[in-house]
């Protein structure tokens, strides 16, 4: 007999739960070695022995006898200790905190493959159920918490029914706030020596960075400045060095301008000029000009890959020859040659903040409007910045003080007519630019942008450094518009662990969002709208094995051609649950053989194509012969969706739609649906008012109360009555206000009479926002307000959908008016809200947009006079010079529409 040394371990890779036995023998001078991979997805476990002497006649008959195996596999699942029953030490929480969700990082030994997150916030009793904590490749378990207040305390906890951790974190502000201690002055039409006050201002910004220091606000007169700006100095802690447009007109230029008999003919349509250094780009009357590969290519007129371009340019860089193909004289054209790269450039410098600013023209090499390396606790926003490669670039190159905590925020960024231009002409060439660029350390925030006119929309990670786990770790990409794009819309790649991707408004673009590869994750893609794909909804390939989750969105397309998903490759654990597709060809296409780990449910995956899935390369006519054949979507259906307007934007479900009441529930994603269950889709319908709904408290009896014109509803409480009323607003004194000028952030005109108010922008960028005024002092001095609801009924929208183009529609509160007037003024555009109120979030629906206060702002309901809301979208605008504002119902109206105020309160016993 043989002896052989038998030795197992858990491998633990992306399933979880992968046994390996690995068996050795040696016989004089060979060694043999067997290794065996068996797969259980329903235990986690390491072994009790290790070392273990297996006697068998020979390795040979191991190796040959299935039976053999089997049975050695059984006998040492025997000795197999499940890590339910092992001691797991949850010894580190670590948060990442963000604006309304926070990242969720526990380390430890022993940890399981999944873990319960629960939270709440600081103050309340009862815990609320989040979404589970999944395992890292190192470890680690992560996850995230959503729907948070800004600027909220929470505890939080882990636990996987033995070991537990708990900790406390805080969120941060939805608006900044900073006060200078000092402030610079920049005019481009100044005198040289200035000095920087505001009587002498510096002629160049330049020069006002190399003076600022932490603190500092740099203020830039509208004008048009030929300057590359590089920071050579840090701000500090909640300290900035603050570069900020004076008003609406400073612009940063990268280019000089060519226009006249400048050119040489070289041939039909081919001209010729000298120009001082190569570029890598050059606009033609305020548009990008494409560039050949070659000279061949464009005296030809063929493209990249050999696809027909009648106009462009190509730079000689021997001779620096600018040459030329235009279908008319370049003398009748006004062109953009780049002097500079960059416009904005800082390596390892930290607390900055740049607002207000259009960039434009750069791109002697590559171009980028704002580009930043190594740099942490940076602000980027409500900056236009277009006609250059790369629009805001955040790069890290190694350590964990760099790179972390920045804010992209309200930006436009674009670049035609890139997205025009056929796709094979512009791949892999230097005309394949992206919008912004994640691929910092820790703690991105990119939302309320509107990225358009891009070859990409909004990328994250690195395919080049796939594995790196610190790598744009912990990003949150929200409220984005991103439209009109040649090819990804949203791009995460490589290990991007907690990205998410949420409530982002996608449109006319080749691939609605692209995962090739995640490998590790998790990528959440949650409740956001795909339209218009052309090319694929989801794409999913190189292999990705990553964690990916992707919930409650919407993908619809009227194009011939588009699969909904595509997996082009095998990709594994991938959870979709309570999407709406809509497309005409394939619903799914898989031909890779392979795919494993995948959780698909409850899905409606609507196609007039038949065969409608081809999986593992097998057609399959239908759900139902999908679900037979390979496990996936046995709850998921085909059903026509019947959303309200999806041509035009509106992707609400009509009241006969099939998806109401039909999701599945995913702890801390949509527990706050309204009806019997979620609904499909990106967002939930409601047809009518919604009840208020308060949190239950132990030992109180339920006591109906009638609310108008609201059905009746149940309020949990003592054993006392409680009363409803309902307050309608008061027309006299409602109105809307439009801004003076768009960075004025002060209002401008009023009017106080109309029956509908106006929340959004108009042509000129100004913001719209609207007074609700209700009388509240008939309530009694002595009410107890156990809950209060806001209810707005939408008259109809101007331009593009507003909850796409400005994000979150809000309502600020304030315990009497804003101004202090009874009468609307200008001034309640930006009057202070009560101190220590909150901003409330608005739920859409169907016809009335709804709002239940949260437990602060009810002590600011008034019983001595008015109450007053002031209702305005996080975005000011969205710079795209077009009226797009939603149009509500003011007190003025029909009393059916007027805006409600509904009150539920208790009398305290004597």
């Amino acid at each position: 007999m043989n002896i052989f040394q038998l030795y197992t371990n858990v491998c633990r890779i992306k399933d979880k739960s992968t046994i390996i036995i690995q068996m050795g023998e040696s016989v004089g001078e060979t060694t043999r070695n067997l290794q065996l991979t068996f797969c259980r997805s329903d235990i986690q476990c390491k072994w009790s022995v290790k070392n273990m002497k297996i006697i068998a006649s020979s390795f040979d008959q191991i190796f040959r006898s299935a039976f053999a195996l089997s049975a050695a596999f059984i006998m040492l699942i025997v000795a197999c200790i499940p890590a339910s029953a092992q001691t797991a030490s949850f010894a580190k929480l670590d948060f990442v905190a963000n604006i309304e969700t926070v990242g969720v990082i526990v380390g430890g030994a022993n940890l399981p493959a999944a873990a319960e997150l629960l939270y709440r916030q600081s103050g309340e009793t009862t815990w609320r159920q989040g979404h589970p904590l999944t395992q890292m490749n190192d470890g680690r378990l992560i996850g995230s918490v959503f729907g948070l207040l800004p600027s909220t305390t929470y505890e939080v906890k882990a636990r996987d029914g033995i070991a537990e951790i708990a900790g406390m974190v805080t969120t941060q502000a939805d608006e900044i706030q900073f006060a200078p201690a000092a402030i610079l002055y920049v005019d481009g039409k100044a005198a040289l020596n200035g000095n920087g006050s505001s009587s002498a201002p510096f002629k160049k910004i330049q020069d006002a960075v190399n003076r600022a220091a932490a603190g500092t606000q740099i203020l830039v007169a509208d004008g048009i400045y030929r300057e590359a700006i590089v920071f050579p100095n840090s701000g500090a802690e909640n300290n900035w060095i603050q570069l900020k447009a004076q008003g609406s007109g400073a612009i940063l230029d990268g280019a000089r301008t060519l226009s006249g008999n400048v050119w040489t003919p070289v041939a039909k349509n081919v001209w010729f000029t000298k120009i001082a250094a190569p570029i890598a780009y050059l606009a033609r009357d305020q548009k990008r000009y494409y560039m050949y590969d070659n000279l061949t290519g464009l005296m030809n007129g063929v493209g990249h890959n050999k696809v027909a371009m009648r106009e462009g340019f190509y730079i000689a860089p021997s001779t620096t020859r600018l040459y030329v193909r235009s279908l008319d004289n370049p003398a009748n054209h006004l062109w953009r040659i780049p002097l500079f790269n960059e416009a904005i450039k800082t390596d390892g410098r930290d607390w900055l903040w740049i607002e207000g600013f259009e960039i434009r023209f750069y791109g002697s090499q590559y171009g980028c409007g704002i580009c930043m390396k190594n740099a942490s606790h940076v602000i980027i926003r409500k900056n236009k910045i277009h006609n250059l490669q790369k629009g805001i670039f955040i790069e890290w190159t190694g350590g964990d003080a760099s790179g972390n905590d920045t804010r992209i925020e309200y930006n436009e960024i674009y670049d035609p007519p890139v997205n025009e231009w056929a796709w094979k002409a512009v791949k892999a060439t230097s005309m394949e630019g992206t919008g912004i660029i994640i691929r910092g350390r820790t703690g991105a925030i990119v939302r309320g942008n509107n990225v358009h006119n891009f070859f990409n929309g909004i990328y994250t990670g690195s395919s080049g450094d796939a594995e790196n786990s610190a790598l744009a770790f912990d990003a949150d990409i929200y409220d984005n518009h991103i439209h009109h794009i040649s090819d990804d819309a949203l791009e995460p790649e490589g290990a991007c662990i907690n990205q998410r991707f949420r409530n982002n408004a996608i449109d006319t673009i080749f691939v609605g969002v692209s995962l090739a590869p995640i490998t590790q994750g998790p990528v959440w893609v949650l409740r956001s709208t795909f339209a218009n794909y052309t090319g694929r909804g989801i794409k999913l390939d190189r292999n990705s094995d990553g964690a990916v989750f992707i919930y409650h969105n919407t993908f619809w397309t009227n194009q011939l051609n588009p699969n909904a998903a595509d997996l082009i490759s095998a990709v594994h654990h991938v959870t979709m649950l309570n999407n709406i597709f809509q497309n005409n060809h394939y619903a799914v296409y898989a031909v890779p053989l392979g795919l494993t780990g995948n959780h698909w449910n409850s899905n409606d995956w609507y196609s007039v194509y038949s065969p409608r899935f081809k999986w593992e390369n097998i057609n399959y006519a239908s759900v139902r012969t999908l679900c037979a054949a390979t496990g996936l979507e046995c709850n998921g259906y085909g059903d026509a969706p019947q959303l309200t307007n999806p041509s035009g934007g509106d992707f609400n479900l009509l009241s006969s739609s099939p998806n109401i009441d039909r999701g599945v529930l995913i702890s801390g994603i949509n527990d706050n649906f309204s009806g019997a269950a979620p609904d499909i889709g990106a967002y939930e319908f409601a047809s009518n008012l919604p009840p208020i709904v308060t949190t239950p408290t132990p030992t109180m009896t339920p006591v109906p109360i009638a609310t108008t014109p609201t059905p009746i509803v149940t309020v949990t409480q003592t054993s006392v009555a409680t009363t409803s009323v309902t307050f309608n607003s008061n027309g006299g004194q409602d109105g809307w206000i439009l801004e003076s000028g768009e960075f004025s952030a002060k209002g401008g005109t009023l009017d106080k009479a109309s029956t509908v108010l106006q929340i959004g922008d108009d042509n000129q960028d100004r913001q719209y926002k609207s007074i609700l005024s209700f009388v509240t002092d008939t309530l009694p001095d002595n009410a107890a307000i156990i809950a209060a609801q806001l209810n707005i009924k939408r008259q109809g929208v101007v331009g593009i959908n507003p909850f796409s183009a400005h994000g979150n529609l809000l309502a600020e509160m304030i315990s009497g008016t804003f101004s202090g007037n009874v009468e609307l003024i200008v001034d309640d555009f930006s009057a202070p809200a009560s101190l220590g109120s909150v901003q409330e979030i608005f739920s859409a629906a169907d016809l009335w947009y709804t709002v239940k206060l949260s437990g602060t702002n009810l002590a600011f309901i008034n019983k001595m006079g008015a109450t007053q809301f002031r209702l305005l979208f996080s975005k000011d605008d969205n710079d795209n010079l077009s009226a797009d504002y939603l149009k509500i119902f003011s007190g003025n109206a029909a009393v059916a529409d007027q805006p409600q105020l509904i009150v539920i309160y208790y009398l305290p016993s004597p």
